[in-house]
C-alpha cells in the first residue's frame, strides 16, 4: 500500500516535471528561446548624504538603482523546481510512512489476538491506539469473541453435567 502511494507521489513529480519541460519546450518551439533569455535583477539601495544649502548641512535621501549580473531564466526555474520535488517527495513520504502505521499496527493486532483466540486462549479483547483505524471493526470482532467465549463456557458446563450425571 505504501509502495503504490509512493509510486503515486513519484509519478505525479515526474509529470509535474514533465510538463514544465514541455512548457519550455512549446515556448523553444514558437520562437521564444527561454534557455538564452536572461531574467535582470534591479536591486534599490536607500542612500543619504549630507550637502550644504544656505550655510546650513541638510540630509538628502535619494536612491539608487544597480543591475545585478544578468541570470538566465532555467538557472532560476530549475534549481526552484528540483528542491520543490524534493521538498514534496519527503514530506509525503513521511505522511504515508504516518499514515500506514495507524492501518498496519491494527491490522497485526488483531491478527495476533485473533490467532490467540483460535488457540484456544478465553477472554481475548483487540486492544488498538486511540487514533488507529478499524476501531468500529475491533469493537464488532470484540463481541463476536465475547459471543464465542459464552458459547464455549456454556458446551463445557453442559459437558461437565452430561459427565456428572454418566458418573453417577
Amino acid at each position: 500500500m505504501i509502495g503504490r502511494f509512493l509510486l503515486a507521489v513519484v509519478v505525479s513529480l515526474v509529470l509535474l516535471s514533465l510538463g514544465a519541460a514541455a512548457y519550455y519546450w512549446i515556448a523553444f518551439g514558437s520562437g521564444e528561446n527561454l534557455f538564452r533569455e536572461y531574467v535582470v535583477v534591479y536591486q534599490q539601495y536607500a542612500r543619504v548624504r549630507t550637502v550644504e544649502i544656505d550655510g546650513r548641512t541638510v540630509e538628502q535621501r535619494f536612491h539608487e538603482v544597480e543591475a545585478q549580473p544578468p541570470i538566465r531564466r532555467w538557472e532560476v526555474v530549475l534549481p526552484a523546481l528540483l528542491i520543490n520535488n524534493v521538498l514534496v517527495l519527503v514530506l509525503l513520504t513521511a505522511i504515508a510512512l504516518w499514515y500506514s502505521h495507524r492501518i498496519t499496527g491494527p491490522i497485526y493486532r488483531i491478527s495476533k489476538d485473533l490467532s490467540s483466540a483460535l488457540e484456544g486462549r478465553r477472554g481475548v479483547t483487540i486492544q488498538l491506539r486511540r487514533n488507529d483505524e478499524f476501531r468500529d471493526l475491533a469493537l464488532l470482532l470484540n463481541r463476536l469473541l465475547g459471543v464465542a467465549d459464552e458459547c464455549l463456557s456454556s458446551s463445557d458446563e453442559s459437558e461437565e453435567d452430561s459427565t456428572v450425571r454418566n458418573e453417577s
